[in-house]
């Protein structure tokens, strides 16, 4: 059994390509799974029907529906849970409440952090009931810009809660833009809460442009990259998971288009090799900064 699978994220792909051309592309790059984005909850229903039925005719696996809801509007999470339910699905990806993002929105957020998380720490009972009664797991994403960008975020919301009901879409990526540790930090707080990895890199640049009240400054720009071209050391992030005891999917995201799907094949080799190489476990000498 392959202690690490490899998926890819359809939300880049779903509004130009239809779900038999998707595994299709799964196949041709000798993927395990899907990671399975709907294009409209009115047309979820026979939507996510037949993206289930052609990933298991293909031998592949749904390693996740990204199919939203926020855990406080209970009704509205209860027919995507149907939905999901409907087609035998273990796990799909929930809304956290978004947070500022940046300096203009943290200047017009009215509540405050800790009241924003009151928000999410009061629906975590309702969700616990939810999967204990479904079967179904919930994952929030490490994401920029929301409730959890920090996995100690996670881990404080989840407190108490067994990692059978509640996880997280671990997102290094992400994590360096906001909240973020080092991997090993990450995946050694999220521990059994990881669902699975997203894969991608970030890179900031200077292009010139200024904000300019109340006073001139530089406004750094960013963009989602190739694994193996940003910030992100994947050798470092396997040697995290490997650490850690993770097992399981590795789902690529966001670094490509259906214009730029050539991309793929290189970049999973390239995720590849980093697993192969990356470290099993931390070594000697150690270090001794707390003695």
């Amino acid at each position: 059994m392959k202690r690490f699978k490899y998926s890819i994220n359809t939300n880049a792909l779903k509004k130009e390509m239809e779900p038999k051309d998707i595994v299709a592309l799964a196949l041709e790059n000798k993927l395990d799974g899907i990671e399975w984005g709907i294009r409209s909850i009115d047309n979820a229903a026979s939507e996510m029907k037949d993206m289930a039925q052609r990933t298991k005719d293909a031998g592949l696996e749904i390693v996740n529906w990204l199919i939203g809801g926020k855990p406080w509007k209970k009704d509205d999470l209860k027919k995507r849970v149907e939905l999901v339910a409907s087609v035998g699905g273990k796990s799909m990806r929930v809304d956290h409440p978004w947070v500022a993002y940046d300096f203009n929105e943290s200047l017009h957020q009215e509540k405050s952090f800790t009241e924003i998380f009151k928000l999410a720490k009061d629906a975590m009972p309702f969700l616990t009931d939810l999967s204990k009664e479904t079967g179904i797991r919930f994952l929030f994403e490490t994401h920029g810009g929301a409730l959890l960008a920090s996995p100690l975020a996670a881990k404080m919301l989840f407190e108490g809660i067994s990692a059978e009901h509640v996880g997280v879409i671990y997102d290094p990526a992400n994590t360096t833009i906001e909240g973020g540790l080092r991997p090993r930090s990450e995946v050694e707080v999220l521990g059994k809460y990881i669902g699975y990895v997203h894969a991608k890199s970030i890179a900031f640049y200077f292009d010139g442009n200024l904000l300019r009240e109340p006073l001139k400054r530089a406004a750094w720009s960013r963009k989602t990259v190739l694994p193996d071209a940003g910030l992100l050391d994947w050798v470092e992030v396997f040697f995290a998971l490997k650490n850690g005891g993770f097992s399981g999917y590795i789902s690529s995201e966001e670094y490509f288009s259906p214009k730029t799907l050539n991309v793929i094949k290189d970049a999973i080799a390239f995720l590849k090799e980093c697993e192969k190489l990356s470290p099993e476990k931390p070594c000697q000498p150690f270090t001794k900064f707390n003695e």
